[in-house]
């Protein structure tokens, strides 16, 4: 095993990360990028002693890491870049629609416009609005999306049909300028609720949840131990997640939605299992991780579910 030979830095801070097996740069970002994702976070920019790189330059691939000293690299959540395409949309399309208008436009450009507004409209707006609450919202992308996936560039040939998909490019428009107003006050008041790393938080434990009684029928039970303390610790990133966000958005419709008895109770069920398998009663502690513990869990998603719908739909009245 090699050791580190270089420093890496993520948002500002250095990290304590051991090289194995990568021999250059890009084996180093593909290994990191696999973790910050499932955080709910994604790469967005690197530097390479000073040298700002795109994630996908092919550069990366020949810098081997014994010629590197310093390695930073910059993050968002999948929210945060969500918006961020959304935002960029409206200039986007103003400038697509200009050229249509002129008539002024050759196949390659119109079908690569056409491919990133319908990517962006498809991806990023499945992220940042996912419950039934948002149904107009994804109705009308759905409608927008289909449109403009049948139109082909021998249509722009059709005086009428150039105009009518003009004219869906302001509802589109219009759409977009909606989902803005939403997401500006999301920023305001409530954004944290909808980042994903809570969702990749319960992810996990759900995870941990089904594996740890694997392990502990394999006899495994120091592993079973090491992952129940790992669970311990992303409920607690949970429990002040849950907190903070409460302290942003302070509305006492939402927090009378909340159960806060269940998270004393998740506590004393991981009290339980702790116990139980010091004991090496390992069927009781795997039963009471099944119908005890993950039921409680499963529970939690609801309320973040419950307290983003409530959100939305008090910004939306707004």
């Amino acid at each position: 095993m090699r050791g580190q030979v270089m420093d890496i830095y993520i948002m500002g801070n250095k990290i304590d990360y051991t090289i194995e097996n990568e021999k250059t740069v890009k084996d180093v970002i593909e290994s990191i990028s696999e973790i910050v994702n499932g955080y709910g976070h994604s790469i967005t920019e690197l530097r390479v002693d000073g040298k700002i790189f795109q994630i996908d330059d092919p550069m990366l691939e020949k810098i081997e890491i014994s010629e590197v000293n310093n390695l930073e690299i910059e993050t968002a959540s999948f929210f945060e870049i969500s918006s961020s395409l959304v935002y960029s949309l409206i200039p986007y399309l103003k400038t697509f629609k200009k050229h249509l208008e002129e008539n002024n436009i050759d196949f390659s450009t119109f079908e690569q416009a056409k491919s990133w507004i319908t990517e962006v409209l498809l991806t990023s707006i499945n992220i940042l609005f996912q419950s039934d609450k948002k149904s107009e919202i994804l109705s009308k992308r759905n409608d927008i999306v289909r449109y403009f996936s049948k139109f082909s560039y021998k249509d722009l040939e059709d005086k009428n049909k150039r105009l009518e998909l003009i004219s869906k490019i302001d509802q589109t428009l219009d759409m977009i300028n909606e989902i803005v107003k939403v997401l500006d006050k999301i920023s305001e008041e409530g954004n944290i609720f909808f980042d994903t790393t809570i969702d990749n938080n319960i992810s996990e434990l759900l995870r941990l949840i089904d594996d740890i009684p694997l392990k502990l029928q394999l006899g495994k039970d120091k592993e079973a131990l090491e992952e129940i303390y790992e669970f311990s610790e992303t409920f607690i990133d949970i429990v002040d997640f849950l907190n903070s966000a409460i302290n942003i958005y302070t509305s006492e419709d939402i927090k009378s939605k909340i159960d806060f008895s269940k998270f004393d109770t998740i506590n004393k069920v991981i009290e339980s299992i702790i116990e139980s398998i010091s004991n090496k009663d390992y069927v009781l502690a795997s039963d009471i991780m099944t119908y005890e513990l993950k039921p409680l869990v499963e529970d939690l998603r609801d309320i973040i579910t419950i307290i983003r719908e409530k959100i939305y739909s008090q910004i939306s009245e707004n």
